[in-house]
């Protein structure tokens, strides 16, 4: 009867997932991230993208190859979200039909947030993860027999971002323990599928190794690497107390969700115990978590801490039966605590993106292409400066590079390079923003990611005034992370001011501006 109920519940399930995601996803507005991969894909070739499109972008180009394929099917980019999405109902399947957990389980666990939201809907490398993760799992007690697939897919896995490359490597390493007899006996049939992941690892290396020029933005709580990593592992589980707030956690809180996140992880880590996996899952955690808070770790990066942990439950669900009946209540209480705060994050997630806007760089590149539209061929094309490298996200609506401080004007490349060369555009400075104003630009694009943050807007706008430019349109965005907005994706153009503007004593002609939403 159980296994009718289950052979019912999971395609509905799958169903509604599909659905879930088609109603969100529909309504997302991409920002910088996705924005970037897609324009890399479409600067040229497979081997362009490997060779220099991912250089400066710290990642394999898997992602970027698969968009490189969609787009030349004829995807859009205003289908993007479709991409990650079908990667996301692929793991959601495999999750539902072969893990080995209840199906009330399977079924919170595909409408978690990371699933649901924040690596389905938010397209970029991660939802590779939703797909690659599970598959592993499922694999993952027949790689001895199949090692082949196994360390196939493992070697995709690498080549999927930087913290999955540091995941691959720890289950390379767990393979080659569980086959050290057979390797040290020369068994011939694990040649082909260590030189397959050999091969595909290396690769990954290769794209991934940055250059010495490279200038990544990191941010890091208080810039304390052990703060960071508590950070970003409690965020992969439960980040706080107040789970109903709007906001994002203050320090107490955060210390009541650190410990619910313990509470939750010990009665896992008596079942990897009991089953044989707990070194395996402290080297997976240890690898992730130091990798992060070492070197580059960002919110979102806590989700392939989140999928670990159910790689871990998965490959140990059968020492389930042998805990003391005491432990397997507290292991299942905890399991349906996370999934429920998951759920609950997830579902926030989707409702504010229903009602607001994650970014807004659609909004503003559609109202540039009709005013490029309605002032004709007939007159040159305006020129334009950007400052703040999220108004690159507006790049993917046009045919190349819009900006003419950007490359000197140049169609290509029309994604942001990551060096540091490229330094008035970010827009870390007021000095950055007075510069590009020097210019004598026609129009102005301004992201108020991080340059409202130094003296706050009407010191920018005041600066615009001063070098003869007025803001007249301004395109709200906001980046969601579970149930509040974690950072902003406004977007601001200044126009050259009119003689009546020019006269006004106004000290911030914020109340002029036109605000534009969905």
């Amino acid at each position: 009867m159980r296994l009718n109920r289950d052979r019912i519940a999971a395609p509905i399930a799958l169903a509604a997932f599909a659905c879930l995601l088609l109603v969100v996803g529909s309504h997302h507005e991409p920002w910088f991230d996705e924005a970037q991969a897609w324009l890399i894909a479409r600067e040229g070739s497979p081997w362009f993208i490997i060779r220099q499109g991912v250089r400066f972008e710290g990642t394999p180009a898997l992602w970027h190859l698969l968009l490189w394929a969609v787009q030349r099917l004829g995807l859009p980019y205003g289908g993007l979200w479709l991409v990650s999405s079908a990667l996301a109902c692929g793991g959601a399947a495999i999750v539902l039909y072969r893990a080995p957990f209840p199906m009330l389980m399977r079924v919170g666990l595909i409408f978690s947030y990371f699933f649901a939201y924040q690596y389905s809907v938010v397209a970029r490398s991660y939802a590779l993860d939703l797909l690659f993760l599970p598959l592993l799992a499922w694999l993952f007690e027949a790689r001895l027999r199949k090692p082949l697939l196994y360390l196939g897919v493992l070697g995709l896995v690498a080549n999927t971002n930087a913290h999955s490359f540091v995941l691959a490597g720890v289950l390379a390493l767990e393979f080659a323990w569980a086959a050290r007899s057979r390797l040290l006996a020369f068994d011939r049939r694990l040649a082909a599928p260590i030189g397959l992941y050999g091969l595909l690892a290396v690769l990954a290396m290769i794209q991934a190794w940055p250059p010495s020029d490279i200038n990544f933005i990191i941010r890091k709580p208080g810039d304390n690497p052990l703060l960071h990593a508590v950070v970003l592992f409690t965020e992969a589980f439960i980040e706080r107390g107040d789970v109903w707030a709007a906001t994002g956690p203050n320090d107490l809180w955060r210390i009541v969700g650190g410990l619910l996140t313990a509470l939750i992880l010990i009665p896992a880590a008596l079942l990897w115990r009991k089953a044989g996996r707990l070194f395996l899952a402290i080297a997976l955690f240890g690898g992730l978590v130091g990798f992060s808070a070492l070197k580059y770790g960002n919110y979102w990066h806590a989700g392939i801490i989140f999928l670990t942990y159910v790689f871990c439950l998965w490959i140990s669900w059968g020492g389930v039966a042998e805990l003391h009946p005491r432990r397997r209540r507290w292991l299942m209480a905890s399991v349906s605590i996370l999934i429920a705060f998951q759920v609950w994050c997830a579902a926030a997630a989707c409702v504010r993106d229903l009602a607001t806007p994650y970014s807004g760089a659609p909004a503003a590149a559609r109202a540039m292409l009709a005013r490029r539209d309605a002032r004709g061929p007939a007159r040159p094309p305006e020129t334009m400066g950007v400052v703040g490298f999220k108004g690159f996200a507006i790049q993917p609506w046009f045919a190349g590079n819009v900006f003419t401080n950007y490359e000197h004007g140049a169609a290509r490349p029309a994604y942001y390079l990551w060096r540091r060369s490229e330094s008035p555009i970010p827009g870390l400075s007021e000095d950055q923003w007075r510069t590009v104003l020097a210019g004598g630009y026609d129009r102005m694009l301004l992201s108020t990611f991080h340059v409202m943050g130094f003296n706050g807007p009407a010191r920018y706008i005041l600066d615009a005034r001063a070098a003869g430019y007025c803001p007249t349109e301004f395109y709200p965005g906001a980046l969601i992370w579970k149930t509040y907005e974690l950072e902003s994706d406004d977007l601001m153009i200044f126009d050259r001011c009119g003689p009546a503007q020019r006269r006004s004593e106004t000290p911030s002609p914020l109340p002029a501006i036109v605000r534009h939403t969905r």
